[in-house]
């Protein structure tokens, strides 16, 4: 199987995957043990000081947290999909980075599991900000149209609408909160006459 890495475990694995070859009778513990022998360097960010798994270390098998299923010893087989995304942390650690947290919608938060993302990036502009989140967690497809944001993406910047705080190029504080929505489509136009009043379109229940 190959376990799919995300944000910074991808930097410390310099990798977007790593193929694990899964035993008979494997458990979900046993795949992150083979991973952490392929990977040593992911050692400290799969477990902890006493074995257990690292404090907000989310590992998804087939779309579905483990939590909610048997925890770290749910069987697996070699058909299986297995995701992990990083603990989340508070706070900018390296220079020229900035901290921000991340709020999901639409399409968006069905593909992050719903989670909140406290994501650091290179640079303080909202492009910077969506450029690194579509590479680190394979979302261009809902987040980037080539250079650009997808169409219908809408973003707020602590509570603002990105378009009403400079657009693209809005700069993005330390500490911000950044909601971002992508509902993969338009509302289809409507053809409304002359002179038609919001009460008129009340009494035809539009």
């Amino acid at each position: 199987m190959y376990i799919r890495l995300y944000a910074t475990l991808r930097q410390i694995a310099d990798a977007r995957q790593i193929e694990v070859i899964v035993g008979k009778g494997w458990s979900v513990r046993d795949a992150l043990n083979e991973l952490v022998e392929v990977q040593p360097a992911l050692h400290d960010s799969i477990w902890d000081s006493e074995g257990k798994l690292a404090g907000h270390v989310a590992v998804i098998l087939n779309g579905r947290d483990i939590r909610h299923l048997e925890g770290i010893d749910m069987p697996i087989s070699d058909k299986d999909s297995l995701q992990i995304f990083p603990p989340v942390g508070g706070g900018c650690s390296h220079p020229g980075q900035t901290s921000v947290t991340l709020k999901f919608g639409g399409e968006l938060f069905t593909r992050m599991k719903g989670q909140t993302l406290h994501f650091e990036f290179q640079g303080n502009t909202l492009k910077e900000l969506i450029e690194a989140l579509a590479q680190d967690y394979d979302l261009a497809d809902l987040l980037m149209d080539g250079q650009e944001p997808k169409p219908y993406l809408q973003m707020m910047i602590n509570g603002r609408l990105w378009y009403a705080v400079g657009g693209w190029d809005a700069v993005i504080e330390p500490g911000s909160t950044v909601a971002i929505f992508q509902f993969g489509g338009a509302l289809k136009p409507v053809s409304i006459p002359e002179e038609t009043t919001i009460g008129n379109l009340k009494s035809k229940g539009t």
